[in-house]
């Protein structure tokens, strides 16, 4: 999106408040002056949602906090934060990863208090306008709140703005967090308008989006180490869970129901095609090529985002949006190809899990010749085309179109082409393809993880990546299968509008919340499902309403994939939801596969296993966390993150006042 006096501002107020703890001074003397006015508390409150860019999209922490070290996320070859994926030692009260999220939220839910604190004493604006800002903050403040209450469990609870230093702080338990994260948005749903005119602020949708999610992770609560006294106290009195008059975990489902469905109502609509919401047209490139920016990203389906800008004199340099490097496949040394913005910087910090990788019904049947779910092919890219010869600042030199030959096959014998009668690359032509499954079939294959498709590799002039079928896939591999080098590149974050093809500062917008989120949010809480437990209690028609919705459009397909006619795509929609693609009885395991499917890279999934307390699928599916081979994951103490050492250190009584989260 076009950013304009809104962000400026905003990244102005952001620069007061850099490099700074709990205890800090966090509004300046020119935030203090523009509070004495209507036109300073509008600026201020810009300046809140400028904060909200210290957590997402700016550092790899987002993701790292998030997809990495989960069921469906695991590390590449190029990983800086493996041990945070394999719950080793490194992941440790002195991770930058849990230190630099704690300090970003507690700066901004600090200058959201100045705002709320403050605003009721500005006189020159229109009271409803007044009462807007108020409840913007509020939604930050909330939106920070949870997702600090969540990271890190008890933790503290400031409702005051800070002007000074100050080294005492206490942990508040877990249901009074929540307690007032319900009150904030509740608050702000009525004074917030259906729409604003500066994109990126929060409406009445996003508050009450936001509040579904809030009371369907409470619903769970309490957890069942939450009901126990010990160093760290999770609830106020134990073992109750403090709620409202008169709410219960049965009520919070059943008001997180409500919320989602008054969302879902409008005036927020489901795109046609789920690509739609990251990708522009792919025209003849294909729907399994590389992602380019939406024209407009504040579509029908968008419900909140954190806003960026990739125009020049819009952003700070190095602080644009960066999350389209960490999650791409190596293609830059293939013949044909060069690095590229289209394609992207490949940092190849992330891959999808074995798990993750099939959990898309992508085919109709065993041909693979007729598309399904086309959230696969939304979600990740699997053809690249030969730029080599192409020149401007966004290729790099130095690439080859020349074909593979005996020469340049010589370090990677087999790895899919004809070496020995290479032809010549021309633009365009296909350079890379991962066709998903393996081409020749279980019989092509020399063994679990050998070399297959031999014939189909050899009558091709391109590399063709192919699936390895069992964990652990190989680091490098020399026969052209799926390894910590190569793998499906997620495109839902690619960002091709830089100035060249290194620059880093990415101008997408971080989706925060969206309609086909809120779906998924309804259908769990028509669940009514128990913490650390697979049953739903709930209505399965009302379950399979939400779902089936969803899933229908996920076969949509015509004008985009071969062979898709009316007819096919009709049929595609009675497929996705039989008996045998959606089953008769959800449970939550199917509902965090669908998750999954929907919204992998999104910034979720570590706050679904969270909340649901499914941790089994950490070791079950994500190889290198498991302690069965070599990785470290253990629930007691991986359910939450460290409170960072600085946070203890720098409080008055040290460990005795503010306690370390158990096994730290």
């Amino acid at each position: 999106m076009k950013k304009q006096t809104y962000m400026l501002l905003g990244l102005a107020l952001a620069g007061l408040t850099a490099c700074v703890d709990l205890k800090e001074k966090l509004v300046g003397n020119v935030t203090t002056q523009y509070f004495a006015s209507g036109a300073g508390l509008d600026a201020a409150v810009m300046g809140d949602y400028s904060l909200q860019r210290g957590f997402w999209g700016v550092l790899e922490q987002s993701l790292v906090t998030t997809e990495y070290g989960t069921d469906l996320g695991t590390t590449g070859d190029q990983p800086n934060y493996k041990y945070i994926n394999a719950y080793a030692g490194g992941l440790s009260a002195a991770e930058p990863n849990f230190t630099g999220p704690w300090n970003a939220f507690y700066r901004a839910i600090n200058s959201s208090n100045a705002v709320i604190n403050r605003a009721p004493a500005i006189t020159d604006m229109d009271p409803v306008t007044k009462a807007a800002r108020i409840g913007e903050a509020k939604f930050l403040r909330a939106l920070d709140l949870f997702m600090i209450v969540q990271m890190y469990g008890p933790a503290p609870l400031p409702t005051l703005e800070s002007q000074g230093v100050a080294t005492g702080a206490h942990r508040s338990p877990v249901d009074s967090i929540y307690l007032q994260i319900v009150k904030d948005l509740r608050e702000a749903i009525p004074v917030l308008p259906a729409a604003q005119n500066n994109l990126g602020r929060a409406t009445k949708g996003a508050a009450q989006a936001l509040l579904a999610k809030v009371l369907l992770a409470r619903a769970y609560h309490p957890y069942p180490y939450e009901t126990q006294s010990g160093v760290v106290e999770f609830l106020t009195s134990p073992p109750s869970f403090l709620r409202e008059a008169g709410a219960t975990s049965a009520t919070d489902f059943a008001a997180a129901k409500a919320e989602a469905d008054s969302v879902i109502a409008g005036p927020y609509s489901l795109l046609t095609n789920f690509v739609d919401n990251f990708c522009g047209p792919m025209g003849a490139r294909g729907p399994g090529s590389y992602c380019t920016l939406p024209a407009n990203e504040n579509n029908s389906e968008l419900i909140w985002s954190v806003q960026y800008s990739a125009v020049p004199g819009q952003f700070v340099v190095g602080q644009g949006n960066s999350m389209f490097v960490w999650w791409l496949s190596f293609y830059d040394d293939r013949p044909g190809m060069a690095r590229n913005c289209n394609d992207g910087r490949e940092f190849r910090r992330g891959r999808p899990t074995l798990y993750a990788r099939n959990l898309w019904q992508r085919w109709t049947d065993s041909t693979h010749s007729v598309v399904l779910d086309t959230r696969y092919d939304g979600t990740f890219q699997s053809v690249w085309y030969a730029n080599a010869a192409t020149t401007g600042p966004c290729y790099r030199a130095g690439g080859t179109m020349a074909g593979y030959t005996a020469g340049s096959c010589a370090f990677l014998p087999t790895f899919g082409t004809n070496c020995t009668n290479g032809q010549a690359f021309l633009t365009g032509d296909t350079a890379i393809f991962q066709p998903g499954y393996i081409v020749g079939g279980a019989a092509s294959c020399t063994g679990p993880n050998g070399a297959c498709s031999q014939t189909y590799r050899q009558s091709v002039k391109y590399a063709v990546e192919e699936p390895c079928v069992a964990e652990p896939c190989p680091v490098q591999t020399t026969i052209g299968q799926y390894d910590w080098f190569r793998y499906p590149t997620i495109k839902k974050l690619e960002d091709d509008q830089r100035p060249d093809f290194n620059n880093q500062d990415g101008g997408r917008d971080v989706v925060i919340l969206r309609l086909g989120d809120v779906y998924l949010i309804a259908a769990e809480a028509a669940c009514a499902g128990t913490y650390g437990q697979a049953a739903c209690t709930g209505n399965q028609g009302t379950i399979h309403s939400y779902l089936t919705t969803l899933r229908s459009r996920a076969a949509n397909c015509q004008g985009r994939f071969p062979g898709c006619t009316a007819p096919v795509e009709a049929a595609n929609k009675l497929m996705i939801n039989d008996a045998t693609h959606l089953p008769a009885t959800v449970d939550l395991e199917f509902l965090l596969d669908e998750r999954g499917r929907e919204l992998i890279g999104e910034y979720q999934r570590w706050f679904d296993l969270a909340r649901t307390g499914l941790w089994h699928r950490i070791p079950d599916y994500n190889y290198e966390a498991s302690p069965a081979h070599g990785g470290f994951f253990n629930e007691a103490k991986h359910r939450l993150r460290p409170i960072p050492q600085t946070q203890i250190d720098n409080t008055a009584g040290g460990v005795s006042a503010f306690p370390q989260n158990p096994g730290y």
